[in-house]
Parts: structure tokens; C-alpha cells; sequence
């Protein structure tokens, strides 16, 4: 009789050496592996070819996230033995890393010229098409997205998802290559149709849409699914949140609709409301997509989040009461920054600022240190990702601390668990620090916890606040105002800086603003940017990189910085287009830096034929930014006409300033705190691109005009806004609370 299969098993688990046999198996593939990744496919008996172009294939996978340059060079023979469709996507993936989107535009197009375009393949093509502008391109691959006939329900499902929003006459078209083709998708393809004209009547008014959802609901199978994506595009929140309530046991479906709630758009749904602002239709949405099915991880997120906020609003929030008495005995010296990133893992502005202000302070005689909100840099990074940071890092002789579990995720909710784990990592290094004073910066998660601690410690507390995150919120999304969500911010931001012993602003805007708000006249300071001015200074032109742009015998305006909507960089493009129509071919315009509105840069580059024109570099490694700005002539800071403007100063154009550059500025609040026209810089009409042209104009046309202006601006900041200089300020901050709380030296 012969041995049961699960007996035979566990007799060869149990037999001697075998165990040692499976782990020797293992070493070597991996050690073949190994070789693999880095021996030639040409190398070795037949067979190992493939080993080896899988291997690297699969290598170049994994390390696409860390490391895409590697990911690049694993894939050059792979790409040169089989091009295939698979290996030119991670190709596109990993040139997109890098900041070279029309390499990865060029890769994802060769994958689709395979002739098995897949959803992934297509996905890719149509997403780079529209981030560099090629508005063309990019109708051409809703063409081809609705010309593919899906093989299984899934494949239907991908591309309908990249074909919502499109043109109705592609939407009829991928409509009848599957009814053609008797394909699955069909009742998808007919939902997308129902979407489009239920999208098309909510803008017709209430009665027509009433029409057309009566119809979505005696006619599809899953109506609560099209109608909840359909008031999602439309952005009304709460009509979809009272569908969902309603449907299908409050109004009348036909005898076709599924009973099945569908818990992933409604989740979807809810992530979306709260990200727009709107708590109270959020958590509607996401309890609705709970009860139909716990599991969806975003809607108990969601849930939780806008619970939060409803929380703060309806009952407004309270740090806890002061100890009477400090903790420990406090160093007079010695203070703590509580952050919400810092160097070496970020190098933008908040970083920049923290790191000139902390530096300044040590050269001051003060024993400064730093630490991190809960999770960073962790929560920046994929939750898959396998690096690690130590428990602090020292750039410039400044400590960073971090305040990190074994998790790699970092919910910053409920808020109350994250703000209490945080405040107890910032009362240890307090503690061990014998710190005088807990001084937080924006935003409110750092400073809610940075009060927390200090109460409890019983030393005083200072809030710095670099910008509001709801006017900025406000300036991309009209929308916003009035929302939950902008309530909530408004209410944490107000609550720290009236209740902080000193409030220091980046702006006399932003005094203005929370003095309004009920922060006391002698307890709000202005601590404006500055720049380590012995960093920036003048450089001579880089020769070698003017020639590999193109740029020799060329004016340069220079835009170095984040592409934001706000920044305002489609405004100087346009007023590029109408310069270009009335002078001789003797400027060009350099764009470097990455961000949200990078799409619609392009589109407008595209839009105006102004291609030849204007450079966009993408990214660049920050220590070689330096090299870029060499080059500029005129450096433009057309910052928009918008609250955020008006109260938010950047600190890019104090580092151009620094470096002699001719400064050309709107005249928002903030911007105009820096510049003084015709003496520091230029000043043009917020918002006003034929001002802005004819400016430009003038500053391209007068060589001597920008090196005057240059030379004050290096001057002026030098004097006024060198580091050096502004941490006097928060020094003497420093001083007054401390001897104001019987602390001080």
C-alpha cells in the first residue's frame, strides 16, 4: 500500500540532511543569480542566456524605486537581446525617475509599437503624452485604448479606467469594438456611457440630471457604482454621499441591478471628498463603504481622518495645562526644534530654512538640536522600501533627531494617537537635552505635538509659522473656502499661534493676518528667509554646460524652482510667446525644477510653438543647480495673484539675488517685501502678462541695468537677509521668553 502524497512529504521534511540540502539550493540561485545580474547573456552554456536576461530583468524591478539609473544599466542587454514590451515599460519608468520624461515618453510609445498593447503599456504612453504637453499624442492613444479589445473582465476594467473623461465619440468607439468583438467589458463600456451623460446633465441642471439618473437606475446593473463616480468628477460630494444612502433601498432600481454595494468606488469616493476638503460627506462615504465591506483599509482611513476633523471643529482643541514647574532643571542654552522634515533627506525650502535658522542659532552660543515629526523620513518613502536612517543625523554639526518605531507606515491618525506618540519622543530629547524652550515650525502635527511636550515639561513654547496650509489650499482650489477641512486648519494653525508664549512669521503679511486672528501685537515677529550669502555668491558663466544647452550667445532668463500652479510659471511662458513675435532670436528660456504643474508647463510650451525657445530640464541633482543658475541673466519669479502669494514668501529668489542676479518679480505682498523695484530687482503687475513681457523686455534689451540691479540686490541681502543676521532675531526671541518665564541666563 502506498504512502498518502502528505506522508511521503513529511517523511522527505523529516529525512537527515535534507534540510541542509534545500538551503543549499537556495545559495546557489542566488549566487547564480548574482552572477547573473552582472555577466554578459553571451557568456556560458546554452540556456544561461535567458537566466541571465531574466535575472536581470527581475533586478531591475526590484531596484526601480532605490537605485533607476541601476535599473537602466541592467536592462542595456536585456533591451539590445529583446525589446519587448515588459522591459521597455521599466525603461520608461525608470527615465521618468530620472527626470527625463521624453526618453520615457519615446519607450512607452516603442512598447506600444509591439503590437500587444496591454492596459500597463497604454496606461503609460497616455499619462507621458499629457505630462509633456502632447495634447495630440495623447487623443491618438485614447485611440488606441478604445480600438483594444480587453481579453478578461480585468483587462476591460483597466481601460475603461483610463478612458473615463474622455471625448464621447472614443467612449462610442471602445463601446463598439467590444460589442464587436463580443468581448468582455460591455456592460462596463455602457456604464462609461451612462457616466459621460450623467457628468453632461449635472451641468444641465437638477432636473436633467434627475432624468438621466432615473434611467442609470432601471437600466444598469451596478447604478450606484456609475452614479458615485459620476458625482465624483463633478466634485459633489455631498449629492454622492446621499446617493449612496439612498440607493437601492430608498429609491427604485430595475429588476437588472446587483444588491452588491460596491465598497471600492464608494471608498474611492471618500478619499476623494476629504482630500477636497469636505470631512462631513467623507466619513458618510467611507462608513457606507465599511459596512458593505470592512476590509477596505481606505475607507476605515478615511473614516478616521474626517472624524478628526469634525472633531476639532465641533469642539475646538485645547493643548494640556502648564506645569508649574520645569521637569527638569533647564539649560538656559538649550532648546529644542521640533520639525516636520529636515536635512539630510530633503533639501526644499522647509529644510533650507530650518537648517539656516539652527545653524545661525548655534553660532549664537546656543546649544540647538532638532527633531523630526513621527515617521520621517519613513512615511515619505514606499511602504515597501528597505532603507534605513539612523536614530539622528548630523549636517553642519546641527543633530537631527528621529523618532521612528519598526514600521515603515506612519498613519497621522487619530490624531490624538499620533500628535501623543510624537510629544513623547520630543519630551525624551527634551529631557536629555535639559531643554529651555520647545520651538515648533509649520505645520500644525509638529506643532501640536512640540506644545504638547512642552506643557507638559513646563517650558515655554514658540510656533513658527511658515505658511498656512489652507490658504494654500484655497489658491489651487477656490472650492476649498468655507469647507470642513479648511475650519479644522484654520483652527489647529489660529490655536498654536495665539497660544504659543512668541508667534515668529515668515512675513509682515502673515503678522498682519494672525494678529487679525487674536495673536497678541508683541508676541508676533517677524522672522523673514535669508540665504547663507557666503554660499551664494557671484560664479563665472559655466561654459561647459551653456554649450551643451545651446545657449551660447544667448540672454538667459532663468526659472530654477518647484513647478507649482501657483509659481506662476505658464504666466511667464506666455508673456516668452509674445516677446518672441517682436525681437530677434537672441534670448532663451531655462525652466529647472519638477512638480505637480510640470503637465500643463509643458502644454503651454507646446500650445505656443515654443520649443525651440524654452529648456525644461526636469529634476536636477541639487548640487549641481548652482551650474544652472550660472547661466541665468534674468531670473523671473512670476508668482500669481493669490492669497498663498500674497502671505508666503519663497526663498529661491534670495539665492539669485545673492548671486547677482537681475531679479524679476510680481508685486504680491511677499515678493515685494524682498524687491524694491529698480533698485534690487524689477517689479511688474501681479498677474499681468503684457506688463510682464514688456518688462522682460526692457531687462533684455539693458546688459548694464541687470548688472546694477544685481550688484544691489547681492548687496542687500548680504546686509539684510543673511542668516547670520535674521537668527539675531530669534535669538533675542529666545531671550525675552525665557527671562519673561524666569528662565533665562
Amino acid at each position: 500500500m502506498s504512502t498518502p502524497r502528505p506522508a511521503r512529504t513529511a517523511a522527505r521534511r523529516r529525512g537527515p540532511g535534507m534540510q541542509l540540502t534545500r538551503t543549499a539550493r537556495r545559495l546557489g540561485r542566488r549566487l547564480a543569480a548574482g552572477a547573473a545580474s552582472r555577466l554578459p547573456a553571451h557568456v556560458g552554456p546554452a540556456g544561461w542566456g535567458e537566466f541571465v536576461l531574466g535575472t536581470r530583468l527581475r533586478r531591475a524591478e526590484h531596484v526601480l524605486a532605490s537605485d533607476p539609473q541601476e535599473t537602466l544599466t541592467l536592462l542595456e542587454p536585456v533591451l539590445a537581446f529583446d525589446p519587448g514590451p515588459r522591459t521597455l515599460l521599466l525603461s520608461s519608468r525608470a527615465l521618468e525617475r530620472l527626470g527625463d520624461v521624453d526618453g520615457a515618453l519615446a519607450a512607452a510609445e516603442r512598447a506600444n509599437e509591439q503590437g500587444r498593447r496591454t492596459p500597463a503599456t497604454l496606461e503609460a504612453y497616455l499619462r507621458l503624452a499629457r505630462r509633456t504637453g502632447h495634447t495630440a499624442r495623447a487623443r491618438e492613444v485614447l485611440d488606441l485604448v478604445a480600438s483594444t479589445v480587453p481579453r478578461t473582465p480585468r483587462q476591460a476594467d483597466a481601460l475603461v479606467a483610463l478612458l473615463r473623461g474622455a471625448p464621447r465619440e472614443v467612449l462610442d468607439r471602445f463601446a463598439a469594438t467590444v460589442a464587436e468583438a463580443g468581448a468582455p467589458g460591455l456592460e462596463e463600456a455602457r456604464e462609461l456611457l451612462d457616466e459621460d451623460d450623467l457628468v453632461t446633465a449635472h451641468g444641465q441642471g437638477q432636473q436633467e440630471f434627475s432624468a438621466v439618473s432615473t434611467r442609470v437606475l432601471q437600466t444598469r446593473v451596478r447604478p450606484v457604482a456609475v452614479l458615485t463616480r459620476a458625482l465624483v468628477r463633478v466634485r459633489a460630494w455631498q449629492q454622492a454621499a446621499d446617493v449612496v444612502a439612498t440607493v437601492p433601498g430608498g429609491q427604485q432600481v430595475g429588476p437588472q441591478a446587483s444588491t452588491e454595494i460596491p465598497a471600492r468606488d464608494i471608498a474611492t469616493a471618500a478619499v476623494r471628498a476629504l482630500a477636497a476638503g469636505h470631512p462631513t460627506p467623507a466619513a458618510m462615504l467611507a462608513a457606507r463603504a465599511l459596512a458593505a465591506d470592512p476590509g477596505v483599509s481606505r475607507a476605515q482611513e478615511t473614516f478616521t481622518s474626517a472624524q478628526d476633523q469634525l472633531r476639532v471643529v465641533r469642539r475646538g482643541w485645547s493643548p494640556p495645562p502648564m506645569r508649574p514647574t520645569p521637569a527638569y532643571p533647564p539649560d538656559p542654552s538649550a532648546a529644542l526644534a521640533v520639525l516636520s522634515q529636515s536635512m539630510p533627506h530633503t533639501s526644499g525650502g522647509y529644510a533650507t530654512r530650518t537648517h539656516g535658522i539652527l545653524t545661525g542659532l548655534a553660532a549664537q552660543g546656543r546649544r540647538i538640536e532638532a527633531v523630526t515629526r513621527l515617521g520621517f523620513p519613513y512615511d515619505r518613502w514606499p511602504a515597501s522600501g528597505t532603507q534605513t536612517v539612523p536614530a539622528s543625523d548630523t549636517v553642519d554639526g546641527i543633530v537631527y533627531h528621529r523618532i521612528l518605531t519598526d514600521a515603515r507606515r506612519y498613519p497621522q491618525y487619530p490624531l490624538a494617537e499620533y500628535v501623543e506618540a510624537t510629544a513623547a519622543g520630543v519630551e525624551r530629547i527634551a529631557r536629555s537635552r535639559r531643554a529651555a524652550l520647545v520651538h515648533a515650525s509649520s505645520f500644525y502635527v509638529a506643532g501640536l505635538a512640540g506644545i504638547t511636550a512642552a506643557r507638559r515639561l513646563g517650558v515655554p513654547f514658540l510656533y513658527e509659522m511658515r505658511g498656512l496650509e489652507e490658504l494654500m489650499k484655497v489658491s489651487r482650489d477656490p472650492a476649498f473656502a468655507g469647507s470642513g477641512r479648511e475650519a479644522f486648519l484654520r483652527e489647529l494653525e489660529t490655536g498654536l499661534a495665539t497660544r504659543a508664549d512668541a508667534a515668529l512669521l515668515i512675513t509682515r503679511a502673515l503678522r498682519d493676518e494672525m494678529v487679525d486672528r487674536g495673536v497678541p501685537e508683541d508676541r508676533a515677529v517677524v522672522v523673514p528667509n535669508g540665504v547663507h550669502s557666503h554660499l551664494f555668491r557671484p560664479v563665472e558663466r559655466d561654459r561647459e554646460l551653456e554649450a551643451e544647452l545651446g545657449l551660447r550667445d544667448r540672454t538667459v532668463i532663468g526659472y530654477v524652482g518647484g513647478l507649482v500652479d501657483y509659481e506662476g510659471v505658464d504666466l511667464l511662458l506666455e508673456a516668452v510667446a509674445r516677446l518672441r513675435t517682436r525681437r530677434a532670436d537672441d534670448f532663451r528660456v531655462l525652466v529647472v525644477g519638477d512638480g505637480p504643474y510640470e503637465q500643463r508647463v509643458r502644454e503651454v510650451c507646446v500650445e505656443a510653438g515654443l520649443q525651440d525657445v524654452v529648456i525644461l530640464t526636469g529634476r536636477v541633482p541639487h548640487a549641481e543647480v548652482s551650474r544652472y543658475l550660472s547661466l541665468v541673466d534674468v531670473a523671473p519669479f512670476p508668482r500669481k495673484p493669490l492669497p498663498v502669494c500674497e502671505m508666503i514668501s519663497p526663498i529661491k529668489p534670495l539665492e539669485s539675488m545673492a548671486m547677482g542676479k537681475a531679479v524679476l518679480a510680481s508685486d504680491v505682498a511677499a515678493l515685494a517685501e524682498m524687491v524694491q523695484d529698480g533698485v534690487t530687482g524689477r517689479l511688474f503687475r501681479k498677474g499681468d502678462v503684457d506688463h510682464l513681457a514688456a518688462v522682460l523686455g526692457e531687462l533684455l534689451d539693458d546688459p548694464a541695468q541687470r548688472h546694477t540691479l544685481g550688484e544691489a540686490a547681492r548687496s542687500w541681502v548680504v546686509r539684510e537677509r543673511d542668516w547670520s543676521g535674521i537668527t539675531a532675531i530669534v535669538d533675542d526671541v529666545y531671550t525675552e521668553v525665557l527671562d519673561r518665564a524666569g528662565g533665562g541666563t
